[in-house]
């Protein structure tokens, strides 16, 4: 009589599995879903794409075809200048930011034209700023009159967070 019992409850379980097998449903997620949001940026932990730097003739974007990028993390500032890889050291006090020496691979670029001129622009006004601002997806990077240097966008990215309560 068990036995017989046995198979009929495994036979109904897998009867009940394949027939809901491939069923939707427009059930409201529980209060255990899965949210996806972008959280509120900061310095660190963001990827910063720049769009525009202080030159002698005023704010120019960057040259077609070229990416420079900043990295904050931990002390220690590294990224793109164009054509090579930078690193060094920055530190934070509020508002205020101080770069320390900043090194970088060797590489000699000649496309596009005025790559090499950019990078050491960049590193340069990089080496004097003496303030940062972050509002919405922007952060800036300014001297120590408050003149804008640096003007990055954030590479968004989304965060899962698994809400639980």
């Amino acid at each position: 009589m068990i036995k017989s019992s046995l198979v009929f409850l495994m036979s109904a379980l897998l009867l009940a599995t394949a027939a809901t097998a491939g069923c939707t449903s427009n059930v409201t997620p529980s209060p255990n879903a899965t949210i996806t949001s972008t959280p509120a940026l900061q310095l660190e932990g963001t990827t910063w794409t720049l769009a525009s730097l202080a030159t002698e003739t005023g704010v120019n974007n960057t040259l077609p075809n070229t990416t420079i990028t900043a990295n904050f993390n931990d002390g220690n500032v590294t990224g793109s200048s164009g054509c090579n890889r930078y690193f060094g050291s920055y530190q934070v006090n509020k508002t205020e930011i101080q770069i320390g020496q900043v090194g970088s691979t060797l590489m000699f670029c000649t496309d596009p034209d005025g790559v090499m001129i950019q990078e050491s622009s960049y590193v340069l006004l990089l080496k004097n700023v003496t303030s940062y601002t972050i509002s919405d997806n922007a952060l800036t990077l300014s001297d120590s009159l408050g003149n804008p240097q640096l003007a990055f966008e954030a590479a968004l990215n989304t965060t899962t967070v698994t809400a639980v309560t």
